[in-house]
């Protein structure tokens, strides 16, 4: 009995097949992706930068009176009585 019960333990606490673990070929592969990824991240975040200076200059450029001469306000025409 006691044979019994140690030998169910012993099976009962293997991992199913398939998930012993990560092999180093997956582990490689995995590692690549993630540099891939860091490269991806950090090619995004210049391009992200170049945008924001862009529409930082926009901005300044075109909705705050930077350059831009803004046209006169327009005058009411006179009256036709009025001497």
């Amino acid at each position: 009995m006691l044979i019994a019960l140690v030998a169910f333990m012993v099976i009962g606490c293997q991992p199913p097949e398939g998930m012993g673990g990560v092999s180093q070929e997956q582990f490689d592969e995995l590692k690549a992706q993630v540099e891939m990824m860091k490269t991806d991240m950090e090619y995004m975040q210049t391009a992200m930068d170049s945008l924001m200076a862009s529409y930082n200059t926009h901005i300044e450029k075109f909705h705050k009176g930077g350059t831009i001469v803004k046209p006169p306000e327009p005058t009411p025409p006179p009256r036709k009585g009025a001497k």
